[in-house]
C-alpha cells in the first residue's frame, strides 16, 4: 500500500501504486523534528499515475494528468503543471517549478530552483546543476562559509538556478550549468555542456557548447 505522511490531498481518478510515498518530510523538517512521520503533506491532482518507488516530498504540488514512471523523486516545495511525464529514476530538486506538458526522460536531474516552461522536452540522463563551483563539501567541512559560497556563485548568476523557456528541446546526456537561460524553441544537442545563455530558436552543441544556428522565427 502507498504511504501518505501529513495532510496530503489526492485528486479523483489518480492511481497510486504500492511502495509510493507522498508527503515525505523535507530536510529542514527532519533536522527540526527528528521525526519521519511529521510533514506538511503534498497535493496530487486528478487523473495522475504514480508508479512504484516514487517519492513525493512535502509542500509539493502536482497538477492534473501527470504521469510518473518508477523511482521518481520529487523533493520539497516543487511545483509541477498538468500533463507532465517523468521517466524512470528522474529527480526534481527543491523548489523547482515546471510548467505544463514537460517531458523528462529516464535519469534526468533537475536542480533546485530551476524554472522550466511549458512544452519542454528533456532527453535521457540530462543534468541541470544548482551551482558552478561544487562548494557543498567545503561548506559542510567548515572550510568555506555559506556567505563565501554565495559570493563565489554570485559572480556568475543570481535568481533561478536555470531557466528553460517554452518548447525548448534538450538532447540526451547534456549538462546545463547554473545561471543560464535556454531560449524559447532552442535546441541543445546530445552531450552538450552549456555554460552560457542560448538564444531563442538557436541550436547549441559541443563541450563547451557553441551556437550552430540562430533562428529568427520562434513561433
Amino acid at each position: 500500500m502507498p504511504k501518505m505522511i501529513g495532510p496530503c490531498e489526492i485528486g479523483s481518478g489518480t492511481i497510486v501504486d504500492d511502495n509510493v510515498v507522498i508527503g515525505y518530510p523535507g530536510k529542514d523538517s527532519l533536522l527540526k523534528s527528528r521525526n519521519l512521520n511529521e510533514s506538511e503533506g503534498s497535493r496530487i491532482g486528478s487523473n495522475c499515475i504514480l508508479r512504484a518507488g516514487t517519492i513525493i516530498y512535502e509542500q509539493s504540488a502536482i497538477g492534473d494528468d501527470v504521469q510518473f514512471a518508477h523511482h521518481v523523486v520529487i523533493r520539497e516545495g516543487v511545483t509541477i503543471g498538468r500533463g507532465c511525464v517523468f521517466g524512470n529514476g528522474t529527480v526534481v530538486r527543491e523548489s523547482a517549478r515546471l510548467g505544463s506538458n514537460v517531458r523528462l526522460m529516464d535519469g534526468v536531474m533537475i536542480c533546485e530552483g530551476a524554472q522550466i516552461s511549458d512544452n519542454v522536452f528533456i532527453g535521457p540522463n540530462v543534468s541541470l546543476t544548482g551551482g558552478r563551483f561544487m562548494t557543498g563539501a567545503a561548506q559542510a567541512a567548515g572550510l568555506m562559509s555559506d556567505q563565501e559560497a554565495r559570493e563565489l556563485e554570485g559572480r556568475y548568476w543570481s535568481g533561478p538556478s536555470i531557466v528553460i523557456e517554452e518548447r525548448a528541446k534538450i538532447g540526451s546526456n547534456a549538462v546545463l550549468l547554473a545561471g543560464i537561460r535556454i531560449g524559447r524553441g532552442a535546441t541543445i544537442a546530445a552531450g552538450a555542456v552549456v555554460s552560457t545563455d542560448v538564444p531563442a530558436g538557436a541550436t547549441a552543441a559541443g563541450n563547451p557548447a557553441r551556437l550552430l544556428k540562430v533562428a529568427v522565427e520562434t513561433k
